[in-house]
């Protein structure tokens, strides 16, 4: 008892204690409030239509756009389409080429082709493949009832004008009956063609593993480099100090990426760009991870921590790694632009599943500003705060 009493007394038991509490609370509302009415907003999903064929194509178009929940945009090049594809700015492309209306005509099987964009949240590629598969299905009842009724209509118009002896009437319209029943009631093929896709697996949660493993690591970091500057600002001006943390994140930013280069080497997870393009995003993300994390930290204090989890769990829900953002209400949308794991996700998309380098370069710019803004407002905030050791020199010369 005497043992549980002395920890009573200690303020960090408590702090502690509330940590867990503030978990719990602060991702229980953040992963309800962002992921509540998801499915309402299907209708921000975008997929792109190229139709080569002017007759049933032309049907398909019309029936793929009233059925779908999707925004559906159309194009004339497969080329422009893919592009967006890969910039993530549509999720399906649905191409039906010229030869389809006269593969039906023929008795011939006729394909439509789906592109599926691989580097993507988990929800949005099943959204797609399962959208593929219930057009392909709706596509094929509608042409079996078409070509089922083109041929009754033509035997209805053509027989009675025909001089069949009455005895074989009744066997001739068993016989096409038959020939009816027997037509192919899945004469449509769905092509799904997956782009920039990977054979393995796990590959699929590298981008999530990421933002989770660098800014957790970021967090504690700061938290007990936090710790660390009480102790130090007994001897060290307030500029110091600060100076000195830079030079830490800065060293250890530099350093991280080499093991994140290496662990994905072991586990053979290739990457799209080269060595030293990921060495240099990796060292911006994790160099903005800490200084994001750092920010609350100085303006706060010990407090800052509260913040952290909040970030923490925040840009978990809004990066699109597990539900792509446009799914999610606007607020969640707006605030995502400001977190560094929004482009840390969509720049490990490219370098682990592969499309446009243009993206990755994007991502960097934007991380870069990141840095560039957190840096500016813990400068100002230590600017602001007076040097709490009045006395360095005099505890210097007695050291």
């Amino acid at each position: 008892m005497k043992g549980l009493n002395t920890l009573l007394k200690i303020r960090e038991t408590y702090l502690g204690i509330a940590a867990a509490i503030l978990f719990q609370l602060i991702f229980f509302i953040v992963w309800m409030t962002a992921y509540d009415g998801v499915n309402d907003r299907l209708g921000n999903l975008k997929i792109g239509l190229i139709n080569h064929d002017m007759v049933i194509g032309e049907e398909i178009v019309r029936e793929v756009q009233q059925k779908l929940p999707f925004q559906a945009d159309m194009y004339t090049s497969i080329e422009q389409a893919k592009a967006d594809l890969d910039e993530r700015m549509i999720e399906m492309v649905i191409e039906i080429p010229s030869s389809f209306t006269e593969s039906i005509q023929l008795g011939q099987n006729a394909n439509i082709v789906y592109w599926i964009n691989q580097a993507n949240a988990s929800l949005t590629k099943t959204l797609m493949e399962n959208s593929a598969v219930q057009i392909n299905d709706s596509v094929n009842r509608s042409l079996y009832a078409y070509q089922k009724n083109e041929v009754i209509s033509q035997f209805t118009k053509e027989v009675p004008q025909l001089p069949i002896p009455a005895e074989l009437a009744q066997p001739l319209g068993e016989s096409i009956t038959s020939m009816v029943n027997s037509l192919n009631d899945n004469p449509i093929n769905a092509e799904i063609q997956k782009t920039n896709a990977v054979d393995k697996f796990a590959a699929n949660l590298v981008p999530l593993m990421i933002i989770i493993s660098s800014f957790v690591g970021a967090m504690v970091m700061i938290m007990q480099h936090q710790e660390a500057a009480h102790t130090a600002k007994k001897v060290l001006s307030k500029w110091e100090l600060f100076v000195s943390r830079q030079l830490i994140n800065m060293s250890v930013a530099l350093l991280l990426p080499i093991l994140t280069m290496l662990l994905m080497n072991i586990f053979h997870i290739s990457s799209h760009v080269s060595w030293l393009t990921l060495y240099i995003f990796q060292s911006l993300l994790f160099f903005s991870f800490l200084l994001f994390a750092q920010v609350f930290v100085l303006v706060f204090g010990n407090l800052g921590m509260i913040f952290n989890i909040l970030a923490l769990s925040l840009q978990l829900v809004t990066s699109g790694v597990l539900v792509p953002k446009t799914m999610l209400s606007d607020w969640y949308i707006n605030v995502a632009s400001f977190l560094p794991a929004t482009y840390g996700a969509d720049g490990y998309y490219t370098i682990v599943f592969g499309g446009s380098k243009t993206g990755i370069l994007n991502n960097i710019y934007s991380l870069c500003i990141v840095i560039a803004i957190t840096l500016i407002i813990s400068t100002v905030t230590v600017a602001l705060k007076r040097n709490q050791n009045k006395d360095v020199m005099t505890d210097v010369s007695a050291i």
